[in-house]
């Protein structure tokens, strides 16, 4: 190895980040997005009622919702029946019930089924008040972990590779700055190369235990699928033998803890047996107190090896193991079920919950989640500044050859497609979701082609301007395209900013003013790129010119001077 081992890591953390960075911008950006996907989805159906209405006794939802599925002739096949109560926390914004049809081929999941229903009636809302089909903020989660167009297990496995690429990169960063801390404390503005290098590095350094923790997590979430071969050697191939090992690992689970031999009843076979409901309903107030609220209640029928039961869960935890508070009881005798935690107390589940906690971060306070985002916004410009910085740092041997080469031609414009032209479609896919009649067949999918469009339209608009001005004009347009949402939605829908501000729905209200913080920040990019337009590009070329003209005035002088002599 002729060069340094640092050096050798700097060649590694260059060319793995340029690889796969414009994927990983997508998946940090709309993963950032994703994770306040609750606080979108609401926005994105306006229709809905603001959180700070009365909510109706958690006794009296379950009452209306479960003598609903008890007269319901679709749900009395169900081999599910589920209920979602309204209340103030965060995520149960819905009165619903749901049940799963019986498998119509073995090995397969049967068909789920959801009814929202209204709060006074206790029956299905009507078509006037129903909210909107949208693809809402789990269309942005779900992309930055499975893409989208493509199929699933190919998405995950894309992902994967990149998030694979973006660790070694972090690794590799780490130890090419050796002075990691006093660059934190060092940036130069108005330097070029050098200014984008400190900023690289500041944004680098001031959330990094964040970038590790969110990087490797991730690599946890699909580990038996990035490693496939873990299962198959210890329980054998085959589905049932990884329906064993789940069963193994999650012993309370009816899914994966089933007898096969028998057929389940169906839940309107047995609801004539089932004790009183509204006694257990009691029984875990009283065991959770006031202060916690109940989100979800499932009924389940006999399993073979569990009886039929019902399970109560609050709405949120509070643990980062991701444990939901939960307590099941025996739907024939009313007796609580212990439930097996053996598995879930053993070191290797406690640090595998708790990775994939801190990666959802669902325990978060509200303060810790604007950390969350910010973070995540902090983990996106860390990678377009690396992306630009690979571009800056060969840009003037480039203007120098009077020509720029393919590859860095196709990185530049890549670079502008992505790193403005992503913020751009997701603005766009904000205001397709007000600017779609509310009846128009298949909206939500609309909503995310009409992303995919602006991400392609920015990709043929880079390929056919000039680079500042494509760089000004799509920031531009994002900018204003984030400034005008607020509007919008004031204009379209009566849950605008001075509404949800008005009757204290903050978590509503903090995306209108989300929104305008990121059409801010994307206009004062446009505003710094504006001003340097003609250093980016004008300047080098004039001085590159200017430095080939010498050198051609020198070189005649010298020939002049052998031919006197």
């Amino acid at each position: 190895m002729k060069e340094g081992f640092r050096q050798s890591m700097a060649w590694l953390h260059t060319w793995t980040g340029l690889v796969v960075g414009w994927v990983l911008f997508f998946v940090f950006l709309t993963g950032t997005a994703g994770y306040v996907q609750i606080e979108l989805t609401r926005w994105m159906q306006p229709e809905k009622a603001l959180q700070s209405s009365v909510i109706v006794p958690e006794n009296e939802q379950m009452h209306k919702a479960y003598n609903y599925l008890k007269n319901n002739p679709d749900a009395q096949n169900a081999e599910h029946w589920g209920i979602n109560l309204l209340t103030n926390q965060r995520g149960a914004d819905d009165f619903a019930v749901n049940w799963t049809s019986p498998a119509k081929e073995e090995g397969k999941r049967g068909k789920y089924n959801k009814e929202v229903l209204d709060l006074s009636s206790g029956q299905p809302v009507s078509e006037q008040i129903q909210p909107r089909e949208t693809g809402g903020g789990f269309t942005l989660y779900r992309m930055h972990y499975a893409l989208h167009y493509i199929p699933y297990d190919w998405g995950i496995r894309i992902v994967g590779i990149c998030t694979m690429f973006m660790f070694v990169a972090i690794i590799s960063g780490i130890i090419t700055h050796k002075k990691i801390f006093k660059d934190f404390f060092t940036f130069r503005p108005a330097k070029g190369q050098r200014s984008w290098l400190d900023a690289h590095n500041v944004i680098s350094v001031i959330a990094l235990p964040f970038y590790i923790m969110i990087t490797y997590s991730g690599l946890i979430f699909f580990a038996n699928a990035y490693m496939p071969l873990g299962v198959p050697m210890v329980y054998g191939s085959g589905e049932k033998n990884t329906e064993r090992y789940y069963a193994e690992l999650y012993p309370t689970n009816s899914r994966f803890n089933k007898n096969d031999s028998a057929v389940p009843p169906t839940m309107g076979e047995i609801q004539q047996k089932f004790v009183p409901i509204q006694p257990l309903l009691a029984k875990v107030q009283t065991e959770w107190g006031g202060t916690q609220k109940i989100g979800q209640i499932n009924f389940y029928p006999d399993q073979g090896k569990t009886p039929a039961k019902i399970e109560f869960y609050q709405t949120g935890s509070d643990s980062i193991a991701r444990k939901r508070t939960s307590l099941s009881f025996d739907l024939y005798t009313g007796q609580k079920i212990l439930q097996d935690q053996s598995n879930q107390d053993k070191a290797p589940m406690v640090f595998g919950t708790t990775v994939l906690g801190l990666h959802e971060g669902l325990f978060a306070s509200p303060l810790l989640r604007i950390l969350y985002v910010l973070t995540g916004v902090l983990g996106t410009a860390m990678i377009a500044t690396g992306l630009v910085l690979w571009t800056v740092k060969r840009r003037p041997k480039q203007l120098k050859a009077d020509r720029m080469s393919f590859g860095h031609s196709l990185v530049e414009r890549l670079n502008i497609a992505i790193i403005a032209g992503l913020p751009l479609a997701i603005a766009v896919y904000f205001w397709a979701n007000r600017l779609i009649p509310a009846d128009f067949v298949n909206r939500a999918n609309w909503e995310v082609h009409s992303l995919y469009i602006t991400l392609l339209f920015s990709f043929l608009y880079a390929l056919s301007r000039p680079i500042v001005r494509a760089w000004i004009e799509i920031l531009g347009l994002a900018a204003l395209a984030y400034l005008s949402l607020p509007l919008l939605n004031f204009i379209t829908t009566d849950r605008h900013l001075g509404v949800s501000l008005l009757h204290q729905d903050y978590a509503l209200a903090s995306i209108d003013i989300g929104f305008i913080g990121i059409g801010l920040i994307l206009a004062w990019a446009t505003y710094k790129v504006w001003r340097k337009r003609d250093s980016i590009l004008k300047l080098p070329v004039k001085k590159a010119k200017k430095q080939l003209a010498l050198k051609t005035e020198n070189s005649t002088e010298l020939q002049g001077s052998k031919e006197l002599s």
